[in-house]
């Protein structure tokens, strides 16, 4: 490049980087969650707290346990059972008795009724190691109640036996023996005399009871009796019929039965006389048969009776035993008629009506005409019976007779059923309340029976357990000489390990949550939430130079730059990206040593780059890139020397760089003018890519004046370094400048182990199959070297 290169107004790059784009936001943890917590983990990195706490209190326990106050222990065993009641004195036989009354037993012999007493009867109020116990709150029975525990149940497949465990713990073994035995013999006595007391009583209310139920079973059973003397005559106890309630049933439905037989007649009532309007005195019977058809066959009979009082016997006579046949004779013809006039008409729709065939069927049809008005002409009634025949009218009158007078019968008959059923449901409602009166009545005896009953067997009961004293007291193991059961110095020593470790976990979970160091890399990334470009470890010192970047050996450390090269590559051949800015949080966290070593991989695939170094205050490029840093970027932008000038080639094919130069007094405000803008597009025009280095953004503001005018930024984070506070500060300042934040590069020097993953998992690089001799040689130099700080 020349001096006469020319220089256009650079126009800062807004768009959305497709490599990365804050996930976040502003909303970064500032501390570890209970829940994000990996125990493993946390152990690990607090073990020696851990074990220090636990040391102490294992430590601890044993003191515990070499100066505690030393205890003896006493133990009795009580089985409690019920003597069988059905068994006689000389038997042996017993219930076991419930859960409810062996802790009732268990209570009796915790109370201070007992202890109280079983201390004063036996003198044991003033052993001197129970007057040692005495304080202002306590006293000899509380101390005594307090030390003594109960259990029940047997040892092994004898656990639910009904068998108390009473233990007593004293600092005398001979003092715990005897006021164990003391209690124990207390109790026994108290239980004797409350049975026999209780039983008594008992037996007592029990006959009270009896004789007043006996009184009250005599009264309900007379009363009874009269209920019975006074029952109605039909009422036979209970099981019986109600034949009151059976005959309302017979009236109801009789009743009913008639009201629908009186409305039916009128309906037939009203028909009738609507159809006798239609016909005239002197019409003939045949042409109204259709309304003579509403006569049913029970009056039309008593109509046939009235009729044959106007004709002779013999022509009635005649006229019955002919009409049968003749009837039935006209009926077929006419059927047969019906069939004819049908044929016809389909024979005519099919061949016409001058057919033959059609006029064969006419003719057949005129004679059965011709047939069918003979037919009624002699089953005509006044042919029968001449003048004296009865005509239409007059039968519809006298039906109409007929109907009044059933339709009044009807009537009377139900005002006899009205009555009936009124009288019957009277006494079946009466006869009810007779049957419902023996059965409250026969209940009630029943009761005092079961009563009286239940009575009488528990004043059996009583008496035989009153021969059998109640209760079976069986010592299974009587107070011996206390055995020491505490202190236990391996209990003591497991308790206090325990509690240590317990405080130890509890502290660790303190520190962990006050910690706001990242631990692994997928925290980070959740924090920031930009693109990873990679992880890289021990890099080269300031001091060797170009000659120790790293970019292109076969270390773990050059593969994490490829790895951002291939990200990044996409997007700086399409020009979307020409311009790249490199910051950080704070100084010496590594991104003046990524910048060199990005620079190194975008020149090894034949990129045209130039590194600017924009960090005016505290400049490094130079010594990293082998430079002269006595002209540089500080004299472009005073406009001193043009930017040809300044830009110098390095030893690295296809890499130039431009150093920072002398340092201004003002950086910041000769980062904001415009010769910056002019700069860069230049740079931007001529080389493939321009990485610029700029200072921490929480040190100065450099950064954010000079980022929102490149294409593209970089986060550089030192994990060992960073807490979540300082880059989420860092975050914050960068999106509030609108830089566009492509991706993030983590230095892990210094870092846990867990960060070790991400570096790893480029070790098969370290291999011989990508590494050259002379580079396996230097590795193992370096090796041997140790690690070396990085310098911002």
């Amino acid at each position: 490049m020349t001096g006469s290169t020319s220089v256009t107004q650079h126009q800062p790059n807004r768009r959305g980087g497709s490599t990365g784009s804050p996930r976040s936001g502003l909303g970064l943890p500032l501390r570890n969650s209970v829940e994000a917590i990996n125990l493993p983990q946390l152990i690990a990195r607090q073990r020696w707290l851990i074990l220090f706490l636990g040391s102490c209190g294992l430590a601890m326990g044993v003191a515990y346990a070499t100066h505690a106050e030393v205890l003896y222990e006493s133990q009795a065993k009580v089985l409690v059972a019920q003597r069988s009641a059905g068994l006689n004195n000389s038997g042996t036989g017993t219930d076991v008795v419930d859960e409810d009354v062996l802790a009732n037993h268990m209570g009796l012999i915790r109370s201070r009724k007992i202890v109280s007493e079983a201390l004063a009867e036996y003198g044991l109020m003033e052993l001197p190691s129970l007057v040692a116990k005495v304080s202002d709150e306590t006293d000899q029975v509380d101390y005594v109640i307090q030390n003594t525990s109960i259990g029940k149940g047997g040892d092994g497949s004898a656990r639910s036996a009904a068998i108390m465990n009473i233990t007593l713990q004293h600092n005398s073994p001979e003092d715990v023996q005897k006021i164990l035995a003391a209690i124990m013999r207390r109790y026994e006595r108290f239980i004797v005399s409350q049975v026999e007391s209780v039983m008594g009583e008992a037996g007592r209310m029990i006959q009270d009871a009896k004789r007043a139920l006996e009184a009250d079973l005599q009264e309900a059973e007379e009363e009874y009796l009269v209920s019975r003397q006074n029952a109605p005559l039909f009422f036979q106890g209970e099981g019986s019929s109600n034949v009151y309630q059976d005959r309302y049933r017979r009236l109801s439905e009789e009743l009913l039965e008639l009201d629908i037989q009186q409305s039916t007649m009128r309906t037939r009532l009203d028909r009738v006389r609507e159809s006798l309007k239609h016909i005239g005195g002197g019409s003939d019977l045949s042409d109204h048969l259709d309304k003579l058809a509403l006569i049913d066959s029970d009056s039309l009979e008593r109509l046939g009776a009235f009729a044959g009082l106007q004709v002779s016997a013999s022509n009635s006579a005649e006229f019955k035993a002919a009409m049968p046949a003749k009837m039935e004779e006209a009926r077929a013809q006419v059927t047969r008629l019906l069939m004819l006039n049908a044929e016809r008409e389909k024979l005519t729709a099919v061949f016409g009506s001058g057919h033959p065939k059609v006029r064969e069927i006419n003719n057949e049809i005129q004679l059965v005409e011709d047939f069918v008005r003979k037919s009624k002409e002699q089953t005509s009634p006044e042919m029968a019976f001449g003048s004296q025949a009865i005509k239409p009218d007059a039968l519809l009158r006298a039906y109409i007779g007929f109907i009044e007078h059933d339709i009044a019968a009807i009537g009377e008959r139900r005002k006899e059923l009205i009555a009936l059923t009124t009288d019957a449901e009277s006494k079946a409602k009466e006869l009810i309340e007779y049957e419902l009166k023996d059965l409250v009545l026969q209940k009630k005896i029943a009761r005092h029976e079961a009563i009286f009953d239940g009575i009488v067997g528990q004043l059996q009961e009583l008496n035989t357990a009153s021969g059998l004293s109640g209760f079976l007291y069986e010592f299974l193991e009587v107070p011996r000489l206390g055995k020491r059961v505490w202190p236990n110095v391996p209990l003591c020593s497991l308790g206090g390990l325990v509690l240590g470790l317990l405080c130890g976990m509890v502290l660790a979970v303190g520190n962990e949550l006050r910690d706001s160091r990242f631990r692994t890399a997928q925290e980070v990334d959740e924090a920031i939430g930009l693109l990873n470009l990679g992880h890289v470890g021990q890099m080269s010192a300031i001091d060797q130079g170009i000659a120790g970047l790293v970019a292109t050996d076969g270390s773990s450390e050059s593969e994490a730059f490829r790895l951002g090269r291939t990200i990044l590559l996409p997007d700086i051949k399409s020009k979307k990206v020409r311009s790249i800015g490199f910051t950080s949080s704070m100084q010496g966290d590594g991104k003046s040593t990524i910048v060199a070593n990005f620079a190194q991989a975008f020149a090894q695939v034949g990129l045209n780059v130039v590194v600017v170094d924009c960090d005016l205050r505290r400049p490094s490029q130079h010594r990293y890139l082998s430079l002269q840093d006595q002209q540089g970027m500080s004299e472009v932008l005073q406009a001193k020397l043009p930017l040809a000038d300044v830009i110098q080639p390095t030893e690295i094919e296809n890499l130039s760089a431009i150093s920072a130069g002398k340092t201004p007094e003002n950086p910041a405000e000769l980062l904001q003018g415009v010769n910056l803008d002019k700069a860069i597009e230049s740079l931007s025009n001529h080389f493939d890519l321009v990485l610029v280095d700029l200072p921490p953004v929480l040190a100065v503001s450099d950064p954010a004046v000079v980022l929102p005018r490149l294409d593209g930024a970089v986060l550089v984070v030192r994990v060992a370094r960073i807490r979540r506070e300082q880059l989420a500060n860092a975050m914050q300042r960068l999106q509030s400048t609108g830089a566009n934040l492509i991706g993030s590069m983590l230095n892990v020097v210094g870092a846990d182990k867990e960060f070790d993953a991400g570096v790893s998992q480029y070790g098969y690089y370290r291999n011989d199959y990508t590494r050259s001799s002379s580079q396996r040689k230097r590795g193992r130099a370096a090796s041997a070297t140790g690690s070396v700080n990085n310098a911002a």
